[in-house]
């Protein structure tokens, strides 16, 4: 038996608020690439003295492991793509959209999703040759949609939006010329509704593997 929570008259007023969200992230991380691009063809090919922003995309395999309490952990499977500008040798700033997925959530034969739009500060403590470490802090929105068991065979499902953050870190290796491997891992706070209906955080550990394209490095960033 399935028992729905938050199918209010508000439901269309939230997918729409949550489309115009996702429209926005698309289009700055859109503008963002228009922008690299068209610097990184009109530059000028005398070197400048100073240090210059850089610029780079990219999108890979992302896992999360979800803990809902009292109930268990749920393993999720998607894509993440972020987009980052190093406007100093040691600090930039990042944007990061992800979906993750399960088609069975704690046995209820309900599938599930994470969805989550972040940005925030990136900072690069050391680095030697073509690799270098990285810690961020994110802040943003998150979509939880999942189903929790109440009893027997009767569980609750629905979707929960609120505030989301992660902070985490990781490390990048150039592997040839502006090609680059990411490997991140984040500790990721989102919310979720429990067995009684009621909106609970959510601990989430997430693990992104993705390929980078530099769209613009400065010969002086030793990246």
């Amino acid at each position: 038996m399935n028992s729905s929570w938050f199918r209010s008259g508000r439901l269309a007023k939230r997918k729409t608020t949550y489309g115009r969200a996702i429209a926005g992230a698309l289009l700055f991380t859109f503008a963002l690439t228009v922008s690299a691009l068209a610097q990184n063809h009109f530059q000028s090919p005398t070197p400048v003295a100073g240090y210059g922003p850089t610029y780079d995309v990219g999108v890979g395999y992302s896992y999360l492991s979800s803990s809902i309490p009292s109930a268990g952990r749920v393993n999720l499977n998607g894509l993440d793509g972020d987009a980052r500008v190093d406007f100093f040798p040691h600090w930039g700033i990042t944007a990061d959209a992800g979906y993750v997925r399960t088609s069975d959530v704690l046995n209820t034969g309900h599938n599930g999703y994470v969805l989550t739009f972040l940005g925030g500060p990136v900072f690069y403590p050391f680095g030697h040759h073509h690799t270098h470490i990285f810690i961020h802090g994110l802040a943003g929105a998150g979509l939880v949609d999942s189903a929790v068991p109440v009893s027997g065979t009767q569980y609750l499902h629905g979707w929960v939006e609120r505030p989301s953050y992660a902070f985490g870190g990781g490390f990048e290796r150039s592997i040839f010329g502006p090609f680059a491997v990411r490997l991140t891992g984040d500790y990721l706070r989102t919310a979720f509704a429990n067995s009684a209906g009621q909106v609970a955080l959510q601990n989430n550990l997430r693990v992104t593997a993705s390929f980078v394209l530099r769209l613009r490095e400065h010969p002086s960033a030793g990246r």
